[in-house]
């Protein structure tokens, strides 16, 4: 660009000296009154220098026009250098409306961060499980990687690191917005097989900048695991479950209100409690249960009945839906026994849900007072605003966290930070199982322990309330017919036979094409949660 500056400057001045000559001359020879003499001079003068005239009229035209050959020869000099420089820098694209501009001299270190941004927004516009995701992420990574090390190849530069390969060193945080740069972490059987994860080591909460972040559950004693469907919510549980057993022999109690359903955490953990390595209510009256069972361990071990002092962690699975049901105000009665005392008695709480407004959990107390920490993957703003109460914490949910697997991890006492978690499947749940199947817990109190315990407090009579009617919502009646065996269909027909609604008109509620009186809403109420009664 300065060149070209110059080359225009320079024409400028060529011209305008051109142009005063060519005004002065006139004005030496054309100017004055007409005199005969005067003219019959010019003539003469004019001829006497004609050859020096003619002469210096060829100097200045090969002039002008060396400078115009110069002027051109240095524009094409910028835009060969223009283009040049173009070709040297690769530009990936990051969904709709963003890119990345690598240079070629930077290709080996920052082409895996931009092919990361392109995964991670494709990724973002997937349906699916979490094992789906992974699944062609990997597809993706394999294939791209190739086309670098293609590329980079043909330059004899360092190639580029695969999937597989772990990088000896994090990367360091980007210098533009203070990102941290997330890279792959080993998988959930890589560390158990390495021996990262086993018995008496602290468990590893995240992978922080590629190295792990350890604690326990006295860092995460009421925790919140909050996400969006695909975000990687269901694998951090099955994560948290799988190596607090392995490493600390950590006592789960689960309520799951979807089971059978194959991507419901229920499902996913049967092997577990098949094995009685864990309890799992998926049924009302076995969720109340449970959730008297912990109150008990509460009260015997803060009386010092029992002294037992084994990790016993209460995971709620879909706390929204449950908040909505008869047994909800049991459910937030638990939480908060957990939230004030459990922390004490080693009780703690995983509470798990992929919508967090107070309209849809009810009581806001029982997503906000009773959580003191949190593990958030990618969520909408709103409602991460409303479960972290917090704006800065919330915009970092919506610029860093991309990926399945990706949380804003926000420990009791402790600042947030950006980490992913390990990748967890169903096999890991199996391959546990058979690891710990000699060591099948019971979490029902021992004989003797009952014999010298005081009978535990009735729970409030609000506990056992029946659903209100005038809480039911059409997203309530969705919630149960995604979340039936029996199908779309099945259900409908199913609930319109028991309540007495036309088939019609549940659909027509259910395309939001009919507002939900409350007269439609109190004869599909006492059906409504008979499959978990």
């Amino acid at each position: 660009m300065k060149t070209s500056s110059l080359t225009l400057v320079l024409v400028s001045v060529i011209t305008l000296m051109t142009v005063l000559s060519i005004f002065l001359m006139y004005q030496l020879w054309m100017a004055g009154p007409e005199d005969a003499r005067l003219t019959e001079a010019k003539i003469q003068t004019q001829i006497e220098n004609l050859k020096w005239y003619s002469s210096a009229y060829k100097v200045a035209f090969v002039a002008v026009l060396t400078v115009l050959l110069i002027s051109v020869l240095f524009l094409a000099y910028s835009v060969a250098q223009s283009r040049l420089k173009k070709a040297s820098v690769h530009t990936y694209k990051i969904g709709k409306n963003n890119e990345v501009v690598v240079h070629e001299k930077d290709l080996s270190l920052a082409a895996p961060i931009a092919m990361g941004l392109m995964n991670a927004e494709q990724l973002k516009q997937m349906n699916g499980g979490v094992e789906r995701a992974f699944e062609l992420y990997t597809r993706m990574a394999e294939v791209q990687t190739k086309q670098m090390q293609a590329i980079i190849g043909r330059k004899g530069m360092p190639q580029i690191l695969t999937p597989n390969d772990a990088p000896a060193q994090p990367l360091p945080a980007s210098a533009e917005n203070g990102a941290p740069l997330l890279q792959s972490v080993p998988t959930f059987r890589t560390l158990l097989e390495s021996g990262e994860i086993s018995r008496g080591k602290p468990m590893i909460l995240g992978f922080e900048n590629g190295q792990p972040r350890r604690g326990s559950f006295l860092d995460i004693y009421s925790a919140a695991v909050a996400g969006e469907s695909g975000s990687g919510k269901t694998a951090t549980l099955l994560y948290l479950i799988a190596s607090g057993m392995v490493s600390g022999a950590v006592r789960y109690v689960g309520i799951d209100p979807h089971y059978p359903h194959p991507k419901s955490l229920g499902f996913k953990t049967k092997p577990l409690w098949e094995n009685g390595l864990m309890k799992m209510a998926t049924y009302k009256d076995d969720m109340l249960v449970a959730l008297k069972e912990v109150e008990q361990t509460i009260d015997r071990r803060l009386k010092q009945i029992d002294k037992d002092d084994t990790p016993m962690v209460l995971v709620i699975d879909e706390l929204a839906f449950l908040a909505k049901t008869s047994i909800g105000s049991a459910v937030a009665h638990t939480m908060e026994r957990i939230s004030t005392e459990g922390r004490k008695c080693a009780v703690y709480m995983l509470a798990s849900s992929q919508t967090w407004l107070v309209a849809r959990t009810g009581d806001s107390s029982a997503v906000r007072d009773t959580l003191t920490s949190a593990f958030v993957h990618r969520i909408k703003p709103k409602q991460a605003n409303l479960l972290l109460q917090d704006k800065d914490e919330a915009e970092k949910v919506k610029r860093f966290l991309r990926q399945p697997g990706d949380v804003l991890l926000c420990p009791v006492g402790d600042d947030s930070a950006i980490c992913k978690m390990p990748f967890t499947t169903d096999s890991d749940m199996e391959f546990v199982a058979e690891m710990l199947r000699g060591e099948a817990i019971t979490v029902t109190p021992q004989p003797d322990a009952l014999q010298n315990a005081q009978p535990p407090k009735p729970l409030p009579q609000w506990v056992s309330a029946p659903f209100d009617a005038n809480l039911l919502t059409v997203d309530v009646l969705k919630e149960k017919m995604e979340a039936s065996p029996l199908g779309a269909a099945g259900w409908q027909k199913q609930m319109c036979a028991a309540s007495g609604v036309s088939e019609k008109l549940l659909a027509e509620l259910l395309a939001g094409r009919k507002k939900l009186t409350i007269q439609t809403a109190k004869k599909l109420v006492p059906y409504l949660f008979d499959e978990i009664s």
